[in-house]
């Protein structure tokens, strides 16, 4: 889940979590803090300011699917809320994920190209002017999220795992098909999980 991101409220948590814990039992909690940050850089924000705006909202996020948890009832041990500056950031595995999708990003035109056009969407909503430069800082976030997928398999132990999120992400599920390096990703799977409509009657 992204910080900052309006759509993350109560209702939208509970049904993500209530639907992935009944499909499969357990279900992992990744809210991008951390890749926020050079999001917020690239709109400008100093790194200390960015750093802190991108961890306030992560926490506020957290905090919220912790209370979210807890109305549902659902173990603690049937549920993990990654901490991406503590467990993710330095770890050893996980730079060298980063490493190989950022070397991807710059040595493939059409992947460098959607990655580019994804962050520039992210730009946009954010009203404020950015450069070809700020673009390029944007893209860590979607290239850091694509790595932390790469890693949680090994990170976690499993042989697979499943994305689940609310709407499509195009470029990651190309990614994981093959279509910018014809490598089928089989130990990546990718729900898109919309909450049902009636759901926004109240707002």
């Amino acid at each position: 889940m992204s910080p900052g991101n309006s759509y993350f409220k109560d209702k939208e948590v509970a049904f993500l979590l209530r639907e992935c814990i009944k499909r499969y039992g357990k279900a992992v909690v990744m809210v991008a803090d951390v890749p926020a940050i050079a999001t917020y850089m690239a709109m400008g924000y100093n790194p200390g300011k960015a750093r802190s705006k991108a961890m306030l909202n992560g926490n506020g996020l957290k905090n919220r699917t912790r209370r979210v948890i807890h109305d549902l009832g659902i173990e603690d041990q049937n549920i993990v809320i990654v901490d991406r500056d503590n467990e993710v950031k330095d770890n050893p595995s996980y730079e060298k994920q980063f490493a190989a999708i950022n070397n991807l990003y710059e040595t493939n035109k059409p992947f460098q190209q959607r990655v580019n056009d994804s962050s520039k969407e992210v730009l946009d909503n954010s009203g404020k002017p950015y450069t070809q430069e700020d673009v390029r800082k944007a893209t860590h976030y979607l290239l850091s999220e694509i790595a932390f997928l790469e890693f949680a398999p090994d990170f976690f132990g499993v042989d697979k795992i499943t994305y689940v999120y609310h709407k499509n992400w195009r470029v990651f599920e190309d990614y994981i098909a093959g279509v910018f390096d014809a490598k089928v990703r089989m130990y990546i799977d990718f729900v898109l999980l919309e909450a049902p409509y009636e759901m926004y009657m109240s707002f």
